[in-house]
């Protein structure tokens, strides 16, 4: 154990966890008497192999994988035999021995509580680690392509196929006079094709980053060099750069002109209404001319100014600059685009660099690790150990 352990396993038996002990030996207990069980669901215990880590520091071992069982780790609380095992369909906490079923549920109670509240301090213990083992690449990134690519194509079909809005014409009387309010269908339609169109911009853009960070096994990605946490950190420009690089005409053309679509359309609606340079946002008011805006006749380019926010040409051609940016991916990094489709995860450290290097060498190497790691994942989903 390191000093930092050694630390956090006396605070550990001197207060959360000092009524728990190590196991009876299996000879010596009666298997006759009653056990009792508690499942402790996710809102409660959200990463279960804190508890047994807790465990592990007081010197109280664990075992498996298992069939159907991640873990078991066996002990005593307050002198009765007790089990938390990480099953299939939960997490579960038994107790036995001579024992009603309401003295079982308290001890139960008490021991989750207690379980519980160690896992601050082996958070705490862990914290101190993370830095390092963030910078050495020795993590894995979980791949949510398929969530945050179906939020896009979500808005983009709102985008492109609004729902229909019928004119409305309400009849309104005011001070005795009797007259016709009428909303126009068709405006309330572009609007709305409007807001989907910069909610949709929006999610692209975030899925583009997180492919380009899923992507940096495939683009030579060093974790004895690279700074994970910094690229991660990085603007989605700096990240298509870092992937991508400088030396591809069609990519930079690519990346230049998303980044004006970003400006124009994301930007603007993700910063409270404020545009770059605040060209149609704030007026200066000026003597003799009255009030006039910052960006005077460059205002055209506003979509402050259209009375449709943007127009079926303008979302048409927003969405053919982002097909062309999928079909660049597509044909330009097709081992990286290859995996992320896949759904797995992505990990960082020299073993998988090594890995990703050595299939990508054969044409069906890189199909035969997707295979050998989902199969891997399946097995661990469904803990068929």
């Amino acid at each position: 154990m390191s000093t930092s352990e050694e630390a956090a396993a006396e605070v550990l038996s001197k207060t959360a966890l000092r009524d728990f002990g190590p196991p009876i030996p299996h000879d010596e207990r009666d298997y006759s008497l009653p056990s009792y069980r508690a499942t402790l669901p996710p809102q409660e215990a959200p990463i279960p192999v804190l508890l047994c880590h807790a465990l592990t520091l007081i010197g109280i071992t664990h075992s498996g994988p298992g069939e159907k069982v991640a873990w078991w780790t066996d002990f005593t609380y307050k002198g009765y035999p007790c089990e938390l095992a990480h099953e299939k369909f939960g997490l579960r906490l038994r107790v036995g021995g001579d024992l009603t079923e309401e003295q079982a549920d308290r001890l139960l109670a008490e021991m989750r509580k207690k379980l519980i509240s160690a896992v601050n301090t082996v958070e705490g213990l862990l914290a101190e680690r993370a830095n390092g083992i963030l910078n050495a690449g020795n993590v894995t990134v979980v791949n949510q392509h398929r969530q945050l690519r179906g939020t896009y194509t979500y808005f983009r079909e709102r985008a492109t196929h609004p729902d229909v809005v019928e004119d409305v014409v309400e009849s309104v009387e005011h001070e005795g006079l009797t007259g016709q309010l009428f909303t126009s269908g068709r405006n309330v339609m572009a609007m709305n094709s409007f807001r989907d169109l910069v909610a949709a911009i929006s999610a692209y853009v975030s899925w583009v980053e997180h492919v380009l960070v899923l992507a940096l096994p495939f683009a030579g990605f060093d974790p004895a060099t690279d700074n994970l946490v910094k690229i991660i950190g990085d603007r989605w420009g700096d990240k298509w750069r870092r992937v991508v690089g400088h030396s591809d005409a069609e990519a930079v053309r690519l990346r230049e002109r998303l980044a004006e679509v970003v400006e124009r359309w994301r930007n603007t609606y993700s910063h409270g209404g404020f545009e770059k340079g605040n060209g149609a946002t704030i007026y200066l008011h000026t003597p003799g001319l009255g009030a006039l805006p910052v960006g005077l006749s460059n205002i055209r380019e506003s979509p402050l100014m259209a009375f449709h926010a943007a127009s079926e040409r303008d979302i048409e051609g927003v969405f053919a600059l982002l097909d062309e940016i999928d079909a660049w991916l597509t044909n330009n990094a097709p081992n990286a685009m290859e995996w992320i489709e896949s759904g797995l995860a992505v990990r960082f450290d020299a073993k998988f660099m090594a890995q990703v290097a050595e299939c990508t060498k054969s044409e069906d190497g890189l199909a035969s690790m997707i295979n050998a790691f989902a199969y891997e994942q399946d097995m661990i989903t469904n803990m068929d150990y």
